[in-house]
């Protein structure tokens, strides 16, 4: 073991003699290009926009009536289409009128009778009456002339308001639409006895008034007191005559726009205690097109927007521009030195396929600043960067 140990040694120096030697030369290295991504870049647009509150509704008709017969008979015509167009008056059903029209009759000819008998006892009360002041008429006849005169007179009365409802019956006969809208299904085809009267009538359709027609819509209490602080503030200006907040209605097809103008007409004089939100009603004008139907029907889903502010200068940039970290939302803008910085952001309202911007900072200081039509924003290739990469752009 001895002898072993020092030839060991020996190997080992040998060793590192070749390897230093080996160090001391000339190395050849491979080179390798480093590949600096290229990226495009836009300059936010500055625009004008609005602080607004959201809310979602139905649409409900101004008006709506259940036409129902009011006299009892046989329905002989129906003159409507189910879904239509009616204006106030149109004729919507018939009722058989023969039995009105024979009521109507007997009821007038027994005014007809009644004035008779009143012309005739006031004759006899008018002779009575002359022979009385001449003393050739006694108390009792003269009085008894008198009553007969009286209940003449009261019997065409009676006759008259029986003449008077069996017309009115005979105008009931013929249904006719109290107002402007749209027919609902016919409930009641022709050939059927229907009963009328005040209770247990029968439903014969629905007509309920399309233009201009209300958007309902709930708003929570907070909020309602943010929108009437906006109007004792000033910010928000109503126009003169009360209550009448302008507003602004988009459909699911609308894509985020709002192209129908509306004014809040209606706010409901309590909250509800269960849901802490209280009953909203804006007026939108619906005119009916030179072809095809209205754009908007009674239940239609509607988003709803109501101005809090006046419109202040924004910087825009598309949405696609933003990142979300953990709940914090930034973007990738280029330097001047050509390397990417990473900017948090505060998101403001959304416009299209754009987010307004209201301050940017970077990751890690306090410091915030808005955004310039001079920063270069990274639209396209944001998966390919990271902050402090040194990259290329086109704009």
């Amino acid at each position: 073991m001895g002898v072993l140990f020092p030839q060991r040694l020996a190997l080992v120096g040998l060793g590192l003699v070749v390897l230093s030697s080996v160090g001391c030369g000339p190395a050849t290295v491979p080179s390798s290009s480093v590949v600096v991504p290229e990226v495009t870049v836009a300059s936010p647009e500055a625009a004008q926009l609005r602080d607004y509150l959201y809310f979602t509704g139905r649409t409900v008709p101004v008006e709506r009536v259940e036409i129902r017969a009011r006299v009892s008979g046989h329905l002989t015509k129906v003159h409507f289409e189910p879904g239509r167009e009616v204006s106030a008056g149109d004729l919507l059903a018939e009722i058989d009128q023969r039995p009105f029209e024979a009521d109507l009759a007997r009821a007038r000819a027994q005014l007809a009778e009644a004035q008779a008998r009143a012309t005739r006892t006031e004759g006899t009360f008018q002779r009575l009456s002359a022979g009385r002041e001449k003393g050739a008429v006694s108390e009792e006849e003269f009085q008894r002339a008198l009553g007969d005169r009286n209940e003449a007179a009261a019997a065409v009365d009676l006759s008259r308001a029986a003449e008077s409802l069996a017309a009115l019956n005979l105008e009931y006969s013929t249904i006719k639409s109290p107002l402007t809208g749209v027919a609902g299904d016919r409930l009641v085809d022709a050939g059927n006895l229907i009963s009328g009267g005040v209770q247990n009538a029968s439903l014969l359709t629905t007509v309920v008034a399309v233009d201009p027609i209300f958007a309902a819509f709930e708003m929570d209490e907070i909020t309602l007191q943010k929108l009437q602080e906006s109007i004792r503030s000033g910010r928000l200006t109503l126009p003169p005559g009360g209550l009448s907040v302008p507003l602004q209605i988009g459909l699911p097809i609308h894509n985020g726009d709002y192209p129908i103008e509306g004014v809040l007409k209606f706010v409901n004089n309590t909250i509800d205690l269960k849901t802490g939100t209280v009953l909203m009603k804006a007026e939108c004008p619906n005119p009916k097109p030179a072809t095809g139907s209205r754009q908007l029907t009674p239940g239609m889903f509607v988003r709803v927007r109501i101005a809090v502010g006046a419109a202040y200068e924004a910087m825009l940039v598309p949405e696609s521009a933003l990142g979300s970290d953990q709940g914090t939302r930034y973007l990738f803008v280029v330097g001047e030195d050509g390397r990417v910085v990473r900017l948090n952001v505060e998101p403001g309202l959304q416009r299209g396929e754009q987010r307004e911007i209201r301050a940017v900072w970077e990751p890690g200081k306090t410091e915030r600043r808005l955004l310039t039509s001079a920063d270069r924003v990274i639209v396209r290739g944001l998966q390919r960067v990271r902050s402090g990469v040194e990259v290329t752009i086109s704009e």
